[in-house]
């Protein structure tokens, strides 16, 4: 695979210790690309236990990780539940760097509060998680789409997910965003081909990011187990589910990530691509 050197990478929600946007990040910074990095600053509760306190510094310790690298490397914090912002952010990863090759959206909302029956789903939520999940992407690649007409070439890849093909009980919220993150893939990917831009979606099925979930909080709380017990049983029963015979890393998506980012993708856009280890085909 070709190197990024000289290319200019976002990717949103990239504050988690062993979530994809860090993976990401890192791994198209590895390739030689500059890249800026964006998350909401959450409160302890918020967070991973492995990441509250003063052991994980969000996207300022990824940020380290890049340098290390000897890459370039801007953190933006932002609320992506916010227009103004996340134009702001753009316009200041443009600022400066002078342009921008490579979006990747994939900032997400806490899920839990949503995974309730339809009838139970709070609209306030349902809101919220359509907010971060679609109208943020949709909104970042509207705002960077006019600086990559404009340089005549880029890259946008949104994160999915297996929910975006498939639904699942009390996945009302969740899957309704990501289902139409494969109708923003499809139709951007449509508008923007005249210009030599590609946008496609990744759709990972589980992967062990060690990401806060609300739900499993509340049932590690239940069974009166720390959440890293109660995480370790649900991986494992990925595991088991899974013909490849594991869950997915982060790393397993950044793979794919800067595959799409690369030269060698320049005739795939439009597309939605599994990481799932064969647990769905289409």
């Amino acid at each position: 695979m070709s190197n990024l050197n000289g290319k200019i990478a976002l990717v949103t929600g990239a504050g988690g210790r062993k979530g994809v946007g860090r993976a990401a990040a890192l791994k198209l910074a590895s390739l030689g690309a500059d890249v800026a990095i964006t998350d909401v600053p959450r409160p302890d509760d918020d967070l991973p236990p492995r990441e509250r306190g003063d052991q994980w510094n969000g996207i300022e310790s990824v940020a380290e990780e890049i340098r290390a690298l000897d890459r370039k490397c801007l953190t933006i914090p932002a609320d992506l539940s916010s227009r103004s912002e996340i134009h702001d952010l753009i316009e200041k990863v443009v600022g400066e760097f002078g342009r921008l090759d490579i979006l990747v959206n994939n900032a997400r909302a806490i899920i839990g509060k949503d995974r309730v029956p339809v009838w139970e789903l709070d609209p306030d939520i349902w809101q919220h998680v359509l907010d971060i999940n679609i109208t943020a992407p949709f909104l970042a690649t509207k705002f960077a789409a006019k600086h990559m007409i404009e340089q005549g070439s880029g890259r946008i890849i949104n994160i999915a997910s297996i929910a975006s093909k498939q639904g699942s009980p009390k996945g009302n919220a969740y899957s309704s965003s990501k289902f139409a993150m494969l109708g923003l893939t499809q139709c951007a990917a449509l508008d923007l081909a005249p210009h030599k831009i590609t946008v496609n979606s990744v759709c990972p099925g589980g992967v062990n990011t060690d990401r806060m979930n609300y739900a499993e909080q509340a049932e590690a709380d239940k069974q009166g187990v720390p959440l890293e017990t109660y995480r370790a049983q649900v991986v494992e029963r990925m595991n088991q589910g899974t013909p490849l015979g594991r869950v997915a890393e982060s790393e397993d998506v950044a793979h794919l990530v800067a595959f799409l980012a690369s030269d060698e993708a320049e005739m795939i856009t439009g597309q939605a691509y599994n990481i799932n280890g064969g647990t769905l085909f289409h």
